[in-house]
């Protein structure tokens, strides 16, 4: 989501932090290029602008911009916000990951919005098996006439459109599969990969076991950052597929942990 106009140029920094709060707080983030347009400003000013937010603890900054700070470890957008929030990158992320597939793989794709652009964009693939324990992507998934989708047993987590518990886990644990699409809340390459409540933990654990080959799809915002829970260490996925606003300082640091890294 953007603006379609631009804001004044406001020559009253106070007043212009403000607007470049309330841009960051509708869309989850931003980048430097776009609020310059925005604001009219250099990107100079801008980056200055972000600096001075980030040391008062009112956004968060990242390579090339900024996202909205999670004020709590245990922090969890709701699927509608989800939505909302780096859609361009997802979209990306989704397509290379769809480069991926195979006609005939067994994929299984985690809860999560990123993992929904990459169901939507399975209508060419012959003869996949594509199972989920997302009901968005069950409802929305586009397959071929010849795949097939399957969707976990499970107790639906109101406001989170996913299925959890003792039969979700029941039903993963017997399946092999050829492919597994893993999301993440939070990522920490030197401490691992979190998110952000127990209830899924243990689903994304088994996920990691009955996967060929894991690959996790995640934009840059979730980069450096904490959330309540630890799934893995960062080697224990094959394939990272993130954005390019990863910093060279973190691309450096996956790489040296043997996890192939794709950027789009």
């Amino acid at each position: 989501m953007s603006y379609r106009k631009s804001a004044k140029n406001s020559t009253i920094p106070a007043e212009r932090q403000k607007q470049i709060v309330e841009y960051i707080e509708k869309n989850g983030s931003a980048q430097i290029k776009a609020l310059a347009r925005y604001q009219n400003v250099s990107e100079a000013t801008i980056r200055r602008d972000l600096d001075d937010l980030a040391a008062s603890g009112i956004i968060e900054r990242t390579h090339g911009g900024a996202i909205v700070i999670d004020r709590s470890t245990s922090f969890e957008h709701k699927h509608n916000e989800k939505m909302k929030l780096m859609l361009k990158e997802k979209s990306s992320i989704a397509k290379a990951a769809c480069t991926l597939i195979r006609d005939g793989d067994t994929v299984f794709l985690d809860s999560g919005t990123t993992t929904y652009f990459i169901a939507q964009n399975l209508g060419n693939f012959k003869n996949l098996t594509v199972i989920t324990h997302d009901l968005q992507i069950g409802n929305t998934a586009i397959l071929h006439p010849t795949s097939t989708l399957i969707v976990t047993g499970g107790i639906r987590r109101e406001e989170f459109s996913v299925l959890v518990g003792s039969v979700t886990e029941s039903f993963i644990k017997e399946l092999k599969v050829n492919k597994v699409f893993l999301g993440a809340d939070a990522i920490d390459v030197e401490n691992g990969i979190f998110n952000a409540n127990f209830l899924e933990v243990g689903i994304k654990r088994l996920l990691l076991t009955i996967g060929k080959h894991i690959i996790l799809v995640t934009d840059t915002s979730k980069f450096s950052r904490s959330a309540l829970a630890k799934v893995c260490d960062i080697d224990s996925v094959e394939t990272i597929i993130t954005d390019n606003n990863l910093s060279v300082e973190i691309k450096d640091k996956i790489e040296k942990k043997g996890v192939k890294l794709i950027l789009v």
